[in-house]
């Protein structure tokens, strides 16, 4: 009896991946998985231009831009072939409804912008006590198969990435210099949307980090469009975030993550929310305007009457 029960717990204890590669094996069998289209995609940093990106528009890209344009591009072709297993259900199920809420497709339909949404959706969108996500069990499944590991490395890289708010530190030439807020990490960044900003301005976005250690590609990249942030006063007087409120806001918030330390409490904010949906539905009703390569987002995520779209900062507004 001892022996059945160790059992039971021991299925009840396997994870997302180890079941999605038990299934991958059924079909690679099966061929319904193309294994040589995965097995082919490479990513070298050394001969970047030659070997990894035929493609015209990503020959056009930045080299760190490319790198991880490459990869999600490849990414979302695997994910595309496993979303359909049945362990996937709810994670298919997460992306789809949130999908159908939010209607990602960037302003003036939607303020989720489509890499936006593609970010959190196989970055951050998880499910299990393990956080299992659509990168997460990719990248599980591509080592297994044996996929190039310098792509891996790339996934690892995005599924490590997360959402932060930012202090635009000035500029120098085509690099934008950003503070984090609570961490205050320094980064130097480019900018693939173009929008270049002003010290001082808040930005809510993501970054991912210089894709290999041992690489002259030694800066970063603001992957999505960003979004500045600041206050509503009225329908149209919008005015830059103010980085002790934020401070404020964080001060109110990080405790409900359970997490003890403040670095890792806001980290873990960032990536996951306060529940599954939360910056989805901070951007949806604190969307202001866009202008080109950036969107103007207003108020906090913990007071309604701040957000230009809930029913209190509407009522607010006059609106």
């Amino acid at each position: 009896m001892q022996k059945k029960n160790r059992k039971k717990r021991a299925r009840k204890t396997k994870s997302l991946s180890d079941k999605v590669l038990f299934s991958a094996q059924q079909l690679l069998r099966k061929k319904v998985i193309n294994i040589s289209e995965w097995k082919n995609a490479k990513i070298r940093a050394e001969d970047y231009q030659k070997s990894v990106i035929p493609e015209n528009r990503l020959l056009e890209l930045d080299t760190v831009h490319g790198l991880y344009a490459y990869g999600q591009n490849k990414l979302s072709m695997f994910v595309e072939q496993i979303a359909q297993l049945p362990d996937l259900s709810q994670l298919t199920a997460a992306y789809a409804d949130a999908e159908e809420e939010y209607m990602p497709s960037g302003p003036p339909i939607s303020p989720l912008t489509k890499s936006y949404f593609t970010c959190w959706g196989f970055f951050d969108l998880c499910v299990g006590a393990k956080r299992e996500t659509f990168c997460s069990v990719t990248t599980d499944l591509c080592q297994f198969i044996g996929v190039d590991i310098g792509l891996i490395s790339i996934f690892k890289k995005m599924e490590n990435s997360r959402m932060g708010f930012y202090v635009h530190e000035g500029n120098s030439g085509e690099r934008v210099f950003l503070r984090e807020l609570i961490t205050n990490r320094e980064i130097e960044v480019i900018v693939p949307s173009g929008y270049s900003g002003t010290q001082g301005e808040i930005w809510f976005t993501r970054v991912m980090p210089p894709p290999f250690e041992t690489s002259q590609l030694d800066y970063s990249v603001v992957f999505i469009t960003p979004y500045v942030v600041g206050e509503l006063q009225e329908k149209s007087r919008f005015l830059r975030g103010n980085e002790k409120y934020w401070l404020d806001y964080f001060e109110r918030n990080l405790i409900k993550t359970g997490c003890g330390d403040k670095i890792a409490a806001y980290e873990f904010m960032m990536k996951y929310g306060l529940d599954k949906n939360y910056w989805n539905e901070y951007i949806f009703l604190s969307y202001v305007t866009h202008q080109k390569g950036v969107i103007l987002l207003a108020g906090f995520p913990d007071a309604p009457e701040s957000l230009p779209h809930s029913a209190e900062g509407q009522e607010r507004l006059g609106i």
